[in-house]
């Protein structure tokens, strides 16, 4: 059964007591969500799909990145040092504070609209996400926290320019060919024996 008691003007705790579960207890804004959450628990736990959200509640993205480093970016990623950079990025913005289960997609669309007002690159804006999506990931898999939702799935990234096309100029093929090794000229010239042949 849950019990519903206001906290001040402008909170109102929620706990959900059910036998075989631990308790769970949550503090919101609105009474209508609180009741909403609580409603969804329960149905969760008296239809034997519930998990704990415990951990993923006490975890702020910050502490979650913190770990994240150590536990995978330097152990599993080509090059970590730019990785590393990144994730002390991200956790510099106010988000960061919250808990993982806290944040939303509205967040990393404000994440992204403030990467895009200092001029980033829309590479390095989805690198960002992706590097927060991975750590979802990560905690969703290893860290015992199987219900929390990744907010990056469904937010609208940024679009990616199309990669650039180029011939050669009239010659530039005999330039290339004259500055390249002997073993360097025949992967030059591979392209155009295959579109010879055709």
């Amino acid at each position: 059964m849950a019990t519903i008691r206001k906290r001040g003007d402008f909170q109102w705790e929620v706990r959900v007591r059910r036998k075989g579960h631990p308790t769970q207890c949550k503090t919101f804004e609105i009474k209508a969500d609180a009741e909403r959450w609580a409603r969804a628990v329960e149905k969760e736990m008296d239809g034997g799909s519930f998990i704990s959200q415990k951990e993923a509640e006490r975890t702020s993205l910050e502490d979650a990145f913190k770990r994240f480093i150590p536990e995978y970016i330097e152990k599993n990623l080509a090059h970590p040092k730019n990785e590393i950079v990144r994730a002390h990025g991200i956790m510099k913005y106010q988000f960061a504070k919250k808990s993982l289960v806290a944040i939303r997609g509205s967040d990393i669309a404000k994440l992204i609209q403030e990467r895009e007002a200092q001029g980033r690159s829309p590479h390095t804006i989805a690198r960002d996400i992706a590097l927060i999506s991975r750590l979802y990931e990560v905690a969703r898999a290893n860290w015992g926290m199987e219900g929390l939702v990744n907010p990056t799935k469904n937010v609208i990234k940024p679009k990616l320019p199309q990669g650039r096309t180029r011939r050669l100029m009239p010659g530039e093929e005999k330039r290339l060919l004259d500055a390249s090794s002997k073993a360097f000229q025949r992967i030059v010239r591979l392209p155009w024996s295959l579109h010879a042949a055709r």
